[in-house]
Order: C-alpha cells, then sequence, then structure tokens
C-alpha cells in the first residue's frame, strides 16, 4: 500500500501546512498568556478559548507538553502551588523567555506583514 502523496490530496496537504504554521503560533500564544502573569496548564487553555480566539483553541495533550518543553528549554519555570487541597504547576517566563518572545514578536510582525504585502500584491486580499 503506497503512501497518499498531497498531489493525489491537496486537503492533506493544507491540513499538514496549517498543522505546522499553528505549532509555532501556539509557543508564542502560550508565552505571551504567561508573560501577562504567571499561569497555569488549565487557565492558559480556558484563555485561548475565549472569544476570539477559535484558531489558538488548545487540547491538554498539546498543552502540557509544549509547557514543559518551553520550560526545560529555560523559557519557562514552574513551581507546584498547593489551592483549595489541588496542587497546580505555575509557570512564569524567564528573563530568557522575555527576550526569546520579543524576538518572537518581532519575527511573526516581520512575517504577517510581508505576507500581507505579498497578498495583496497578488489580489488575494
Amino acid at each position: 500500500m503506497s503512501k497518499e502523496s498531497p498531489k493525489d490530496n491537496p486537503e492533506l496537504e493544507y491540513q499538514k501546512w496549517k498543522l505546522e504554521v499553528r505549532r509555532g503560533a501556539l509557543s508564542l500564544a502560550i508565552l505571551a498568556v504567561i508573560s501577562a502573569g504567571q499561569s497555569y496548564g488549565y487557565d492558559i487553555m480556558k484563555k485561548l478559548s475565549e472569544t476570539g480566539y477559535k484558531a489558538l483553541q488548545v487540547e491538554p495533550s498539546t498543552t502540557y507538553p509544549l509547557l514543559r518543553r518551553l520550560e526545560r528549554r529555560g523559557m519557562l519555570e514552574g513551581h507546584k502551588v498547593e489551592k483549595d487541597g489541588r496542587t497546580r504547576r505555575h509557570y512564569y517566563i524567564t528573563r530568557e523567555g522575555r527576550e526569546y518572545l520579543e524576538r518572537m514578536v518581532g519575527s511573526w510582525q516581520d512575517l504577517n506583514n510581508q505576507l500581507e504585502l505579498l497578498l495583496k500584491e497578488a489580489d488575494l486580499l
């Protein structure tokens, strides 16, 4: 059985592209949420599920591994907090994380501006 190629299935190619774009955007979104003040996984998911953030909605199976990866890379630090008999891991952004976030924002803005210009030139916007 051969693997279906994007040529045979344009929808498959679109879904792959959408997933790749979203992966990068979620790191930026999560760091942005935490930069406003320490937060924990469920709180981040709740914020990203608010009206206006539909494309950024995220499941626990994505959120928690991403938080751990950002913590391993030194962008975040976490600590356990007990409240009302529940233990949660609260995250805050590190100095390195804040610098990384600023660079991400600049790159995102440059990319977005250039793509918007290109799409306008192609009469797609």
